[in-house]
């Protein structure tokens, strides 16, 4: 910037400049002391520095598991949402005030957030600082009960059964309901198939609904059901 002041008698005067913002200063002597020569132009110089008072911040994110979204959403103190990617996601907020911000990170239900979704983050002014989420998303098991079958009264039935679970969250703890208001439980430690034996007793024919509920370690659980017609001997 350059102002000229024309007319100024031939003698020594003050030079200041004012109104400067409170993040800048003046290098050297302000105000100045500057002599005027007659007929002549003399130059009064001022170098100012400006600290920034505004920083950034970037949100990363990465997940692990099953059953992983496409996209969570980050909230900045409430107000500023962006959509970030599940996996490798990077979003930047500009031009936020230095100090302490709040950083929150919406997940679905089957997912769990390492450390927490909200977290204190302090924005450092004139640079990009950086928080990264670190997401494991849960996939509940998933259940086989075999086909329908046909069981005989007062013998004992042998349902045959598996399940297999994408984040091997176990052990898995198991509920078969009979269907004739009995049901058996139990734990495994590992995925694979099960045979669970029961006897009906009836004194016709009938027609049983059979499920079979199997929940994993994060307290995710996938039931399915066929039927089981028992017949007389």
């Amino acid at each position: 910037g350059s102002v000229t002041f024309t007319s100024v008698t031939a003698a020594s005067h003050t030079v200041q400049l004012t109104g400067l913002a409170a993040n800048c200063t003046v290098s050297g002597a302000n105000p100045q002391s500057i002599s005027v020569p007659g007929g002549g132009t003399v130059t009064a110089s001022f170098s100012v520095s400006c600290t920034p008072i505004t920083g950034n911040l970037t949100v990363t994110s990465s997940s692990s598991g099953a059953n992983i979204p496409a996209s969570y959403t980050v909230t900045v103190d409430g107000g500023q949402s962006q959509s970030i990617a599940s996996s490798g996601g990077s979003v930047t907020y500009t031009a936020l005030s230095g100090g302490s911000h709040t950083v929150a990170l919406s997940v679905p239900a089957n997912c769990a957030v390492s450390g927490g979704a909200s977290r204190g983050v302090t924005v450092i002014a004139g640079q990009t600082v950086t928080t990264a989420y670190s997401v494991n998303c849960n996939a509940p098991p998933v259940v086989n009960p075999g086909p329908n079958q046909t069981a005989v009264t007062g013998l004992l039935y042998s349902l045959g059964w598996s399940f297999t679970d994408a984040n091997h969250n176990g052990p898995w703890t198991y509920r078969i309901n009979w269907g004739d208001g009995s049901s058996s439980t139990g734990t495994v430690s590992s995925e694979g198939s099960y045979s669970t034996g029961h006897t009906y007793v009836t004194v016709l024919p009938r027609t049983y609904t059979v499920t079979v509920t199997v929940t994993d370690a994060a307290g995710a659980s996938t039931s399915r059901s066929k039927s089981v017609s028992v017949v007389l001997l």
